[in-house]
């Protein structure tokens, strides 16, 4: 249904008439005019270089736009401040969130049909941004555009987290750029502090060595931790969880991010060997079912074994959830769940009984060859992109949220609201952020900011890619090969085996 204006100039017209200006010809009657589409309006008023900022936010007012994004923390919390952004510009703007995969496929079939019935879009990088980068408005045409309002620090790659720009908004070449970050979701080690030192020296007694997590714990200490976990739980301790659990389940990109940070970790492995921050459109093949993925494939194995027994059941969501009912001891997680798992009114884990540390670091002897041993870091960087398909006014407005959205102000409100994950560099410098990295905490997110702003996201641990068109094929296929070694169905060289063939086959390498 049309949502009309008060001061439409639909209502001037009739609405054939009206329909059949279109969004051009809408803009071209000046002051006043309108374009219309499906569940949206613009109205829009001159504005020039000298105008004031409050006119440049203000051009606008009252039109509406429409917002697709994942379910996430961030996109409730942004919802949440509307009231402030409508105060600020007049325009109203409609928040649709749903799952990933939902938004993946609404999202594509209105870039790919050439609609706009989302101005806005979630760029999640790998599911949505390596598929449909083609089809946005490069938003360097508004940044230097001063008849629009602009960020007072700038959009610049020393403004946000290291590389989080290109994650998101830069798809297979340099300067276009197609999303500002938004959010982001960073993987680091959570595990039960009260736990580890509870049973840390009848570790010790066994394994030689303390149990405990820093920044050189490596994956075949989680190994180990993992065993030693279901061995007291199986040994008659039922108050004892086990220790670990993957990310298994429907949700394939998640398993593929899982053995990507163990394949990393051990001599920065990647799948394709193509520029990590750009991807490319193609990517070559692959380089699974060499030697050293076959070998990251036993160990992957070998921790499943020792991990919970619903291993195979268990998505992001789900093991957060395990996690949280006290029932595993470890997880690699992302870190705006910290908030959900500091909650004492639903978490086991909550109440200082969590600890945070970057992700595990590769094992040293498991590397096939040389090479590095780092702290394989993943994410998943979700950024605002604009509908390339939407009329010219479509974009401005669109813009003008964007860069709202992304603002200093508005990520620290997000943080301390409903556990927010900032991606501009300034959100850190805030003194009462700085405050809250320490327990006690009214922001529970920041405990992780040593494990994922300090250390990784830092080279030469971060991982971005593979930014390539067929990803979400390639997540498919990984992950269900992957489960198929979990279960004993595979071994680790079939599986890596059928991965290749499979992924060079859908990359058009036959």
């Amino acid at each position: 249904m049309f949502y009309i204006p008060k001061d439409a100039i639909y209502k001037k017209v009739s609405r054939r008439d009206f329909l059949k200006m279109g969004g051009g010809a809408a803009t071209a009657l000046g002051a006043g005019s309108i374009a219309l589409g499906l569940s949206s309006v613009i109205n829009r008023r001159p504005v020039y270089a000298q105008s004031s900022d409050a006119a440049k936010w203000k051009q606008y007012e009252g039109s509406k736009l429409v917002f697709m994004s994942e379910n996430t923390p961030p996109s409730f919390a942004i919802r949440d401040n509307l009231k402030t952004f409508y105060d600020l510009t007049g325009i109203e703007v409609e928040i649709l969130t749903d799952d990933l995969p939902v938004v993946q496929q609404k999202v594509g079939i209105d870039l790919r049909g050439g609609n706009s019935d989302f101005h806005l879009n979630y760029i999640q990088d790998k599911p949505i941004g390596s598929p449909f980068a083609d089809y946005y408005e490069d938003l360097n045409k508004y940044t230097g555009d001063n008849t629009l309002p602009q960020d007072p620090e700038g959009y610049g790659e020393d403004v946000w987290f290291e590389n989080f720009q290109k994650a998101c908004g830069v798809f297979y070449e340099a300067g276009r750029i197609v999303a500002f970050p938004y959010d982001c979701a960073v993987a680091c080690s959570f595990y039960r502090q009260d736990l580890f030192e509870k049973l840390s020296k009848d570790f010790e007694s066994e394994h030689g060595y303390r149990m405990e997590f820093t920044a050189d714990t490596t994956w075949k200490h989680v190994y180990e931790y993992a065993a030693f976990f279901k061995k007291v739980r199986e040994g008659g301790n039922s108050d004892i969880p086990y220790g670990y659990a993957q990310h298994q389940g429907s949700f394939a990109w998640t398993t593929q991010l899982d053995i990507q940070r163990m394949l990393f970790s051990h001599g920065r492995w990647t799948e394709f060997d193509v520029d990590d921050t750009l991807g490319s459109k193609d990517p070559g093949k692959t380089k699974w079912g060499d030697a050293q993925s076959v070998a990251v494939m036993t160990k992957f194995k070998e921790q499943a074994d020792v991990s919970h027994p619903d291993n195979l059941a268990n998505g992001t969501l789900e093991l957060n959830t395990v996690y949280q009912a006290g029932q595993i001891a470890m997880q690699v997680q992302y870190h705006e769940f910290a908030a959900s798992c500091e909650d004492e009114k639903t978490s086991r884990a909550a109440g200082g009984k969590t600890g945070y540390a970057p992700c595990p670091k590769g094992e040293s002897s498991w590397i096939v060859g040389g090479g590095q041993a780092v702290n394989g870091t993943n994410c998943g960087i979700g950024g605002i992109g604009i509908n390339g398909n939407a009329t010219e006014d479509q974009k401005r407005a669109a813009y003008i949220f964007a860069i709202w959205a992304t603002s200093k102000n508005i990520q620290y409100d997000v943080l301390r609201g409903l556990g927010g994950t900032p991606t501009r560099k300034s959100v850190l410098e805030i003194p009462e952020v700085k405050t809250a990295r320490n327990r006690p905490t009214n922001m529970p997110n920041a405990l992780t900011f040593d494990a994922v702003y300090d250390h990784g996201i830092r080279d030469p641990h971060f991982v971005l890619g593979p930014k390539i068109p067929e990803v979400n094929e390639y997540h498919k296929i990984l992950a269900t090969e992957v489960q198929r070694c979990v279960a004993g169905e595979l071994s680790p060289e079939e599986a890596c085996e059928a991965i290749r063939e499979q992924t060079d086959e859908a990359n058009g390498y036959f």
